[in-house]
């Protein structure tokens, strides 16, 4: 009587669970994929151009921190 029932909710427990392995798994082989460049503990990627150029209309100027 319950069996059919148990067996669906076994099924997508099962489904679900698959689902976000192959999620996790997806997003680690990005995040190893994709490393445009260093970024320390602090967040911050150090390997930015050192010179930045100013818009080519010249209506503002970037001023380095």
């Amino acid at each position: 009587m319950f069996t059919p029932i148990l067996d669906g909710v076994l099924l997508a427990l099962a489904l679900l669970a698959g689902a976000a392995i192959v999620i996790s798994l997806a997003m680690l082989a990005a995040a190893s994929v994709a490393r445009p460049g260093r970024v320390t503990d602090d967040g911050i990627r150090h390997d930015l151009p050192a010179h930045l150029q100013p818009e080519t209309d010249d209506a503002r100027t970037l001023v380095p921190r």
